[in-house]
């Protein structure tokens, strides 16, 4: 019987810990929240330490580990956030480039000129400078693809067989349109990224599938709720990231779960999901529930979450706090009810029995900030996959980087 992968985990959440237990990975976090580390506890994953800082400036803290993960914060990078991180791009790839990640105080030095969240996702090449760890994967926004690149570059010349690209969560299984740009790593011979398990979305084009996989998983499957519901994006980015897209049935994935602060969703009486905003229009594109469910943004201004529209007679919750033209009702319109933290955690691959102690913005912003448990477990199945033999292009692109 093989030994049990070891991993390290930092900025853990509960995303990845979820993934570990399914493959029976021992999962060590780092975590510096306090609530994400009453989750993970009540859920039996393992905190060792809370600051990546502290593993950087005492090595010896770090326990011997064959597989190394991290989702460094991604507000910065990301497109919903203020954009500090797009800014500051240049500086981030000319510190990588300076080799700043060889020496934990000239890395901790950049707080001093950068948004500490951005100069955080320069941690991870650090420790693995430091510990070269056998296994490696990295996840964040698109927007941070460009880093990935350079990492790549660097850890070639470590000896890394590295693959960088955009993974789309629908075709993991997950119901929802989430892409996050993954960054995988070994040093044991060629790494290969996961084969698809589940058709594309086509937003444009929504009947269309790829073949050979299985259909993509829509909200309605994930939240038992009917396909003639149809879901509300509201305005504004803060509430959805909604930006050209056309609206969805529920019989369709969601967009992508995130962790804002400034917006909540509801699905109305006529079987929509709507973002409840200051701002919220009366007018909202929509999205039927039997698509793939659009980008949820969790928030800890709003009541909590999302609100799921039902047929009256149905025994169903009624809207809570719903006001017209807040919540996307009209006259005549059926009040609708709020999706739980439960359901929301459900369009993200979380588990049915998972704990979820502290209150309601907690709960979402956990939610919302993981990496969907699905996703997660196919990275790393297929790092845990006996390697590829490496061809001569690895050895090219290993000399070129060193």
């Amino acid at each position: 019987m093989s030994a049990q992968i070891i991993a390290v985990d930092h900025f853990a959440g509960l995303g990845w810990g979820v993934a570990c237990e399914r493959l029976r990975i021992r999962e060590y976090g780092v975590e510096i929240a306090p609530s994400a580390i009453r989750m993970r506890s009540a859920n039996g994953l393992r905190t060792i330490y809370r600051n990546v800082w502290t593993g950087l400036f005492n090595p010896h803290l770090v326990p011997e580990h064959d597989l190394y993960i991290a989702s460094p914060p991604c507000q910065t990078f990301s497109m919903a956030g203020k954009g500090e991180g797009r800014k500051a791009l240049d500086d981030v790839l000319r510190a990588i480039y300076g080799h700043r990640y060889t020496n934990a105080e000239k890395l901790h030095r950049l707080n001093d000129s950068l948004d500490p969240r951005t100069s955080l996702v320069l941690t991870p090449l650090a420790h693995i400078y430091g510990h070269r760890p056998r296994l490696v994967a990295l996840e964040q926004v698109p927007e941070v693809m460009p880093v990935w690149h350079a990492y790549a570059n660097i850890m070639r010349g470590f000896g890394y067989s590295v693959w960088t690209g955009i993974l789309r969560a629908e075709q993991y299984g997950v119901p929802q349109t989430r892409k996050r740009a993954i960054l995988m790593a070994r040093l044991d011979g060629k790494v290969q990224p996961p084969p698809p398990t589940h058709s594309r979305y086509y937003s444009t084009d929504p009947v269309r599938l790829d073949p050979g996989v299985e259909k993509w998983v829509s909200m309605a499957e994930a939240l038992g709720v009917g396909d003639r519901s149809r879901v509300f994006a509201g305005a504004g980015k803060t509430a959805v990231e909604t930006s050209g897209q056309i609206p969805r049935e529920m019989c369709e994935p969601a967009h992508t779960v995130t962790g804002s602060q400034t917006a909540a969703w509801v699905l109305n009486g006529q079987h929509r999901i709507t973002a409840l905003t200051s701002k919220a229009s009366s007018e909202k594109p929509s999205w039927p529930a039997e698509r793939p469910a659009p980008t949820i943004v969790t928030s800890r201004r709003a009541a909590g979450g999302m609100l799921v529209g039902r047929q009256l007679g149905d025994g169903s919750r009624r809207d809570v706090g719903g006001h017209s033209g807040r919540s996307g009702l009209k006259p005549g319109q059926l009040p609708g009810v709020r999706v739980t933290y439960r359901e929301a955690a459900a369009l993200q691959s979380f588990p049915p029995g998972m704990a979820w102690p502290g209150n309601q913005g907690e709960r979402f912003l956990a939610i919302g900030n993981a990496v969907p448990p699905l996703l997660a477990e196919s990275i790393l199945g297929a790092l845990l996959e006996p390697p590829a033999e490496r061809d001569s292009w690895d050895h090219v692109f290993a000399e070129v980087a060193g």
